[in-house]
């Protein structure tokens, strides 16, 4: 792992596991709602092998997932491919300032594009995008309002290569995810498992 992410990481991981233990002392829109670090090696291994070169994350609180994507982007990827290579959406202004700090701290803010605002409202504007099928992402991750992942997943299957991935967090510990993985296991033209990670994680293959 790149030196200076790896120090943020350790930096953050400490902060989520301090959460975890005083969830009582610290205001919910506040905390990180990080993935587990399990999880984040989990896909980081996984996006290392499957070479994904541009990704887009629904749900970017302070950036600890982000993190350990961008650092296999950089494994991925030569230096003239990474200018925004990921693509991250968060609608809470005060947790894009803390995660351009990291970003900053780790030097990866040019492989970084922050959209900020509603998370249907940016898909719908990227997918208009994405009507000619050029450039599709290789790996999306859905960890945000759990309400609206169906939602998300479905407007993100139009922007998804073939052979790509579409990941959610929360699958084990959240009704609503419940649901999600589901509705994705019943979807034609995608192959979709329940993975027994941190909070629990369906990841989706794109087949069609």
């Amino acid at each position: 792992m790149e030196q200076k992410i790896e120090q943020v990481i350790l930096r953050l991981q400490k902060q989520a596991d301090y959460e975890n233990q005083h969830k009582d002392k610290i205001d919910h829109d506040k905390r990180m709602l990080a993935i587990t670090k399990e999880t984040a090696m989990f896909y980081n291994i996984l996006l290392k092998a499957v070479k994904a070169k541009k990704i887009l994350e629904i749900g970017l609180s302070t950036g600890y997932s982000t993190l350990w994507f961008a650092d296999a982007v950089i494994y991925n990827t030569k230096k003239s491919e990474r200018q925004n290579a990921i693509t991250t959406i968060e609608q809470s202004q005060y947790k894009i300032q803390i995660a351009k700090k990291n970003f900053e701290e780790a030097r990866v803010s040019e492989i970084i594009d922050i959209k900020e605002g509603l998370a249907k409202d940016i898909l719908s504007d990227l997918s208009k995008k994405f009507e000619k099928r050029q450039d599709l992402f290789d790996f999306v991750f859905i960890d945000a309002d759990k309400e609206n992942s169906i939602s998300y997943f479905e407007t993100c299957l139009t922007m998804v290569k073939k052979g790509g991935i579409i990941a959610a967090d929360n699958i084990l510990d959240n009704d609503d995810m419940k649901k999600y993985a589901k509705y994705a296991q019943k979807k034609p033209g995608v192959i979709s498992v329940t993975i027994p990670i941190g909070w629990g994680e369906e990841i989706t293959f794109k087949t069609k």
